[in-house]
């Protein structure tokens, strides 16, 4: 089921359609789709209504919701039983992916690499998943830090810049400028090939979405990428790579 409470939407959007073809998207490869829409002004109710009246939905894709409404109603689901994804997990995959495509191709050591992450909140979970691949040091900073720490003080000394910004200042990198790597927050469009796969280890397994599943499929992208190429491309070969590889994170998550 794809639901939404339209939180994150320009405005002007119409819900329905939006939903309707995300449900039409998952329907074309082979997935049965339905759609429903939160009550933005009760979203505890109505995702508590959706988790006791829907016992036959094997997953849920969460989209377009603020991330501090997102993690409300993935809680009240999540204790009914039900499997959730959210369009912030796609794109926390792939910005972790960029961040380990771009150390290794500059030959960085993931575990000594310094990365300054702005505006985590866009990304709530960003944090837990860059240390489930190995990033031991980060620093986050906040547009409201900027006045006692600008961002181009803060991130003198950095490797890396992931700045998940909804509308950054432009980072230009010249050769030879002593200045971070530069990360934007990805697209949603550049993350949904991640959501077929996921949604087949989870309808599989019907185990609870955990941040080594996220880890292993942004190790998978990493591993796999070519140069100059987009790090999801959509297709069966990535699709199967990714719900292996999901799998076995569901199945032997670390630490457990």
């Amino acid at each position: 089921m794809v639901i939404s409470d339209g939180s994150r939407l320009p405005p002007g959007s119409e819900l329905s359609a939006v939903l309707a073809g995300q449900a039409r998207w998952l329907r074309n490869l082979g997935f049965d789709a339905s759609t429903a829409q939160l009550n933005a002004d009760d979203l505890d109710a109505s995702a508590h209504t959706l988790g006791a009246v829907r016992g036959d939905v094997s997953a849920v894709y969460l989209v377009h919701t603020a991330a501090e409404r997102a993690w409300r109603v993935r809680q009240s689901l999540e204790h009914t039983g039900h499997v959730v994804v959210t369009d912030d997990d796609l794109r926390a995959v792939v910005a972790a992916a960029h961040l380990l495509t771009e150390l290794h191709r500059t030959k960085q050591a993931t575990n000594q690499s310094a990365v300054v992450i702005a505006d985590s909140d866009e990304l709530p979970d960003i944090g837990a998943l860059l240390t489930a691949i190995g990033i031991r040091n980060m620093l986050f900073w906040r547009q409201a830090d900027a006045l006692a720490f600008p961002l181009d003080q803060v991130t003198r000394d950095a490797d890396v810049l992931l700045d998940l910004r909804a509308a950054p200042a432009p980072h230009p990198r010249t050769e030879g400028q002593d200045s971070p790597m530069f990360i934007r927050l990805p697209a949603l469009t550049d993350a949904l090939a991640v959501l077929p796969g996921l949604l087949i280890a989870l309808t599989e397994s019907s185990g609870r979405l955990h941040i080594d599943v996220l880890a292993a499929i942004a190790q998978l992208l990493a591993a796999t990428a070519v140069p100059e190429m987009p790090l999801a491309t959509p297709g069966l070969a990535l699709t199967d790579e990714i719900a292996w590889v999901a799998r076995q994170a569901l199945s032997h998550p670390r630490g457990r």
